[in-house]
């Protein structure tokens, strides 16, 4: 019912005031003007024309009255026949849109129908050979060019605000006032609306003027009572502009009035306070977003304030949880450190730092250091645990004294790194133990020993799948030889100190981390003789993993360089890196120092002796001699490997196969691609009747080979392999 009385009475006052402030100003104005255009150029015609002039006006004007009558009732009508209330809302916003396109419609076309009449009029008055064209095409463009560019702009800008203030003021007595439209449904730009007002408020009376000037300066326009006219042309422009200007500052304000209260009623603790949506632009979407943002602020203050009130209960319930979250994981940590002690306890028995057996003692310096980053506090017993690993064990290898040593980092850190420490030290132990209670475990050579324990372990750590991986560094020393024996899978390049020098000792095959699923490269064995004096070091990637200079190493010779810079002490070299550095990781740091000669070195003139009467034997082929000779000295001097290589070729030649198969394969061991070795190991294989092992180290010989008399050998075997 209440939209029902707001639809008439907004159709009659906008009605009123648009249709009269047309009529009295802009209307009389344009034909006021126009009758001085034609008095200026018609003198022969202007009684005629101006009595055509008014008939033309005046009819064209009635016609445009009645459409935009029509017009705004409907217009109106469906506005308010639309039932969802946002939608009505939004339709009234854009409702001065609409009349201000109205008000330019009708004059244009009502200008185009004056003109019309008055060409029609000419040419039934006077024919076509007496129609004045040049009058007509000369008065045309100045009675158009101030109407479209002057006066219908100013009627536009004036019909909208006018339009805006009477909507305005409906919105705001309904229950319209406080709906929200969609912020992107308000399409008029605020700066494009004040440009075209303030644009048409100063353009009317200068084209008018530029008009009048023109007429008066280049035909001579003769004004009786100048005053008068005066007068008359002042109050055309005067009226509209102040009328427009009056209502774009009224609006304005309005707009600016309204947010200014609700922020008011804001600040003085009033959070229901409002501010109406009340135009097409801006101001409108400035409206709404003000209503958002007292929401939120009425939503945080309610929320404040309800936490004042219960501020008290609150800490009580939050200390209460916080102080049961401390004891739960106060007992968690109790049990976690429970764990990481009992790990600890089960490791700590491997990790042997001391030989007890005086004759290594007297002949080795051996040591490690081993700092796992977690550290923790189980029954005010400090520990740590991690997955670095290592220690030094002895074992008898063929009546033969050999130092085990093990430097390893198993992947994860704290208990993850540890479990994979526990079944490395359950593998080890295992062969340690083997090798002291069994005399068939001490009949291997030290490499094909080696190579036994690391297969051992890759298969077990395999069945974990790559989640569980470990690196190291693991070997033995010949006690009596002084003979060296190790592996690198994918740890830290080692390093030998010889004469105060240092020489890191790279891969020459690479080797994929134990209990990788990748299977890359051959199984190898590096081999040194040590002298006096010499020392051998290796260590994890703690050592490198650090902090330095205040920036994060990449420089994996690094350590080594602080090595140098300490006099190649470790220890000193361990508390620089402390001191200087920040480690990220596990630490760890193996050594062995000889403090004797090898047998070479010693007695050298006994053993070049006895390998030139070697060198006599086999000249002479007496096989069984040599096999005797040639024992003793690779006995001695297990690293001579052209030695070697000629003692299992003897150990063929006398038919001892087995015997020959075991030098052939450490001799591959350590040189897993020589085309001799894979020959003579292809050989062996044929005479034991193992034929795929046969066939499969002649194909790599093959492929290795590029001595002549080797790939004369090879073909000529090939023959006796295949037949």
């Amino acid at each position: 019912m209440q939209f029902r009385l707001y639809q008439k009475k907004l159709f009659k006052e906008l009605s009123l005031r648009l249709e009269l402030f047309t009529h009295i100003v802009p209307v009389p104005a344009i034909v006021y003007y126009a009758a001085l255009a034609i008095l200026t150029f018609s003198k022969n015609y202007r009684d005629f024309v101006i009595i055509v002039l008014v008939s033309a006006a005046s009819f064209a004007t009635i016609l445009m009255f009645i459409m935009g009558m029509m017009l705004r009732y409907y217009k109106i009508k469906s506005i308010f026949s639309l039932k969802d209330k946002h939608q009505l809302k939004y339709e009234l916003l854009r409702l001065p849109k609409f009349e201000a396109i109205l008000i330019g419609s009708r004059y244009f076309i009502g200008v185009i129908i004056t003109y019309t009449i008055i060409i029609l009029s000419f040419y039934y008055k006077y024919g076509i050979k007496e129609f004045p064209l040049n009058f007509i095409l000369l008065i045309i463009p100045f009675l158009g060019i101030p109407i479209f560019l002057a006066i219908i702009p100013l009627e536009m800008s004036s019909h909208y605000l006018m339009t805006e203030n009477i909507v305005r003021k409906y919105i705001k007595k309904s229950i319209l006032k406080d709906l929200e439209i969609p912020t992107d449904k308000i399409k008029i730009n605020f700066f494009i609306k004040i440009l075209v007002y303030i644009s048409s408020l100063v353009g009317f009376p200068m084209i008018i003027l530029v008009s009048l000037m023109s007429l008066t300066y280049y035909f001579g326009i003769q004004l009786a009572n100048p005053i008068i006219h005066f007068i008359i042309l002042s109050l055309i422009c005067l009226y509209p502009i102040f009328q427009t200007a009056y209502y774009l500052a009224k609006n304005l304000n309005e707009g600016i009035e309204q947010i200014k209260e609700s922020l008011k009623q804001v600040s003085n603790g009033n959070f229901n306070a409002k501010s109406g949506i009340l135009t097409y632009d801006e101001l409108g979407m400035l409206s709404q977003f003000t209503n958002k943002m007292i929401f939120q602020l009425k939503d945080m203050y309610e929320s404040i304030k309800t936490l004042n009130e219960n501020l008290e209960q609150i800490v009580e319930i939050r200390t209460l949880e916080l102080k049961n979250t401390l004891e739960e994981v106060q007992k968690l940590k109790q049990q976690q450190d429970g764990d990481y002690y009992l790990t600890s306890l089960l490791i700590e028995p491997f990790i042997q730092n001391q030989i007890e057996d005086k004759d290594i003692n007297n002949r080795f310096e051996y040591h490690f250091i081993l700092k796992q980053k977690k550290e923790f506090e189980f029954r005010d017993k400090k520990k740590e645990i991690g997955g670095d690993f290592c220690s030094f064990h002895k074992i008898i290898l063929r009546n033969k004294p050999y130092i085990f040593f093990i430097n390893a980092d198993a992947m994860g850190k704290s208990i993850q790194g540890a479990g994979g420490v526990l079944i490395l030290t359950s593998i080890l132990q295992s062969t340690i133990e083997r090798n002291e209670l069994f005399e068939e475990e001490q009949d291997y050579l030290p490499e094909l020993w080696l190579r036994q324990l690391f297969i051992e372990m890759h298969k077990t750590f395999e069945t974990f799948q790559g989640s569980m991986m470990l690196s190291l560094i693991m070997g033995l020393i010949d006690v009596k030889t002084n003979s060296l024996y190790f592996i690198n899978a994918e740890h830290p390049y080692p390093a030998l100190i010889r004469n105060n020098k240092l020489r890191i000792i790279r891969e020459k095959h690479f080797l994929r981390k134990i209990g990788s699923t990748i299977i890359e490269g051959n199984l190898f064995i590096h081999t040194i003789y040590l002298k006096n004096h010499d020392m051998f070091i290796c260590g994890s990637d703690g050592k490198d993993d650090i902090i330095y200079d205040d920036k994060i190493n990449e420089d994996e010779t690094l350590f080594y360089q602080i090595l140098e810079k300490n006099q190649f002490d470790p220890f000193k070299t361990y508390y620089y890196l402390l001191e200087n550095s920040i480690i990220k990781d596990d630490l760890s740091i193996l050594w062995i120092k000889s403090k004797q000669d090898n047998l070479l070195e010693k007695d050298y003139k006994y053993y070049k002796g006895l390998k030139e009467k070697i060198k006599e034997q086999y000249q002479n082929k007496n096989y069984k001699d040599l096999y005797s000779i040639l024992k003793e000295y690779i006995n001695d001097i297990p690293l001579d490997s052209q030695l070697v290589f000629l003692y299992a070729n003897i150990c063929y030649n006398l038919g001892k196969f087995e015997e020959a198969k075991e030098y052939i394969e450490a001799l591959r061991l350590r040189n897993p691609i020589n085309p001799w070795y894979l020959y003579l190991s292809s050989k062996i294989y044929y005479k034991l009747n193992q034929q795929n092992k046969a066939i499969k180290y002649f194909n790599k010989a093959k492929e290795y080979a590029l001595e002549d008399n080797l790939i004369a050998k090879l073909n000529k075997f090939e023959y006796e392999l295949n037949r």
